[in-house]
């Protein structure tokens, strides 16, 4: 298999962290979804959106919530990262969904603050899109109860959100610095101390 997309990117990042922990095999292209290398990756996606990841057969899924899916369809017992049946599937997808609604929010403000000309910032829409990603971040903090965020077994949701708040400390520290989310301090400590999902630093 071959995952497209830099690290840099949470939801690359997330998918490259399990492939990791499952045991799969593949290669990387870090390719930036922006440029020339953006039409390199439409070569598989025709979005030139990241991540993608291209099977073994040739074909290829994109978007990282459909690739996460294939991989827990595929991987070995006791390696599958998330619930599949009954009310736990459901509310851990909301609380997934949470997470990741939270980095497409601080992705927004980091795109918005880092790409768009000073003149051209609408400060209103980055805080509002600030305020989304800190209370979605603290919610998942408040909701934790067990060892992990979702009981006394890891999942995708420890995974994702350990690769969002990194993103968010690192990239958008304006949002990070005003959140009560030791929590996740402490989750994405815990994570780097792992071989598996240090090979994904950024």
């Amino acid at each position: 298999m071959i995952l497209i997309g830099r690290f840099l990117s949470p939801f690359v990042r997330r998918v490259a962290a399990s492939l990791h922990y499952q045991g799969f095999t593949f290669q990387h292209q870090a390719l930036r979804a922006a440029g020339e290398e953006q039409d390199e990756i439409r070569k598989s996606n025709p979005l030139g959106r990241v991540p993608a990841l291209v099977l073994d057969n040739g074909k290829v899924l994109a978007d990282s919530a459909v690739i996460l899916e294939y991989l827990d369809e595929m991987a070995a017992s006791g390696k599958t990262l998330a619930p599949r049946t009954g009310w736990t599937k459901f509310e851990f997808n909301s609380l997934l969904s949470i997470a990741n609604g939270a980095c497409e929010k601080a992705i927004f403000s980091y795109m918005e603050v880092r790409n768009r000309p000073e003149s051209k910032v609408h400060q209103p829409a980055i805080d509002a899109a600030g305020k989304q990603s800190r209370d979605g971040f603290e919610y998942l903090c408040r909701f934790s109860s067990g060892e992990w965020l979702f009981g006394d077994v890891m999942t995708q949701l420890d995974i994702s959100t350990a690769c969002y708040w990194s993103f968010v400390t690192q990239e958008t520290p304006e949002i990070s610095d005003g959140a009560d989310c030791t929590r996740l301090d402490q989750l994405v400590s815990r994570l780097s101390g792992l071989e598996w999902f240090n090979k994904t630093a950024p």
